[in-house]
């Protein structure tokens, strides 16, 4: 049974990381070569290739580039590299972090504090003197490797008889956490409730719009699930797009956190006016049954294997039909009104 401990193990890595001494040299794009015999007191790359054959007094970021730390290279302080490839022939006195891409530390590599590492593949050939925390789809030990603490790990480790003094915990065996059935029964039911209670909230604000959202549901479903799935698409194609060039990632993000924020307005929509057209076609009129119903309904119909996750993805694209509906309609109003927002 899985256990969520390893990630625990990541985070402690991740925060130690936060103090360091700021870089003094900052680069982007191009190539960063450290030469032999050159001492810089820090450097901060963003989206190029950096190369250590001198010393680098302080902490080595790198942000969507290449790195190097050659053999006879030197880092006195913190590597950070983020979605980067990192090899480390030389030495790291602090900690060394790696997020995404591949990571190797070779034979003649030393990481004198942690070694972190989240990515698709990672090597462990060289030397590191606390704990290996280590999530990736391979984790390869090779028999020159040396982990003066523990190596915690998450993925297909090949162990090639490294040395491992503080000895190899695998994450599905650490039970330092709730099981993961009791942590999905709360999150479901957390979810649940916060769905009611944003359900609510809309209700009370616009019980206009929601009478027209289920209408339009009512009268056109398949329009509207085109919709929805034309914004979903719309807007994931619009952060890929985003994320290609350094600079459109800040909007990326944005656009992102709004998508999810969204979502969830979608979500409880589409479970609220499903549940309001099926009991329209009773007779029964009443937002706040329906709206129970919906969520309630939706979510325990979601649990059924092969069905439910089929049908939950239909009812979150209506719902996501009425939002981007609902935010033209709002847009087409400012448009043919041209005052301010307090006299529309």
């Amino acid at each position: 049974m899985r256990r969520v401990t390893l990630v625990v193990c990541v985070l402690s890595v991740a925060l130690s990381l936060f103090a360091g001494v700021a870089a003094a040299e900052t680069m982007v794009g191009g190539t960063v070569v450290i030469e032999d015999g050159e001492t810089v007191s820090g450097v901060t790359a963003t989206g190029g290739e950096i190369v250590v054959r001198g010393t680098v007094d302080g902490d080595l970021r790198a942000y969507g580039g290449d790195v190097h730390i050659a053999e006879g290279g030197e880092v006195t302080g913190i590597v950070r590299a983020y979605g980067a490839n990192v090899r480390i022939d030389g030495t790291v006195q602090g900690n060394a972090l790696v997020y995404a891409g591949n990571a190797t530390l070779g034979e003649s590599g030393t990481v004198d504090r942690s070694f972190g590492a989240v990515g698709s593949g990672v090597t462990i050939a060289g030397n590191v003197g606390a704990d290996a925390n280590v999530v990736a789809g391979s984790i390869t030990l090779a028999d020159s490797a040396t982990v003066g603490g523990s190596l915690n790990y998450y993925g297909t480790l090949q162990d090639r008889g490294g040395t491992v003094e503080g000895g190899i915990q695998n994450a599905d065996d650490l039970a330092l956490g709730p099981p993961t059935e009791v942590l999905t029964v709360g999150f479901i039911g957390f979810m649940l409730l916060a769905d009611l209670l944003l359900g609510a909230v809309l209700l009370r604000i616009a019980p206009g719009f929601a009478d027209a959202a289920t209408d339009t549901v009512a009268t056109e479903p398949l329009y509207t699930l085109g919709i929805g799935l034309a914004a979903v698409l719309g807007v994931g194609l619009a952060v890929v797009v985003l994320t290609i060039t350094i600079i459109g990632l800040p909007f990326a993000v944005a656009l992102l956190m709004l998508a999810l924020v969204s979502g969830w307005f979608a979500r409880v929509y589409g479970q609220y006016t499903v549940a309001a057209a099926v009991l329209g076609r009773a007779d029964v009129e009443s937002r706040y049954l329906a709206l129970v119903v919906g969520v309630v309904g939706v979510t325990l119909l979601g649990l059924v294997p092969y069905v439910g996750p089929v049908l939950a993805t239909l009812v979150y694209l209506l719902g996501a039909g009425i939002v981007a509906l609902g935010l033209r309609s709002g847009y087409d109003l400012i448009a043919r009104n041209p005052r301010p927002l307090s006299h529309l």
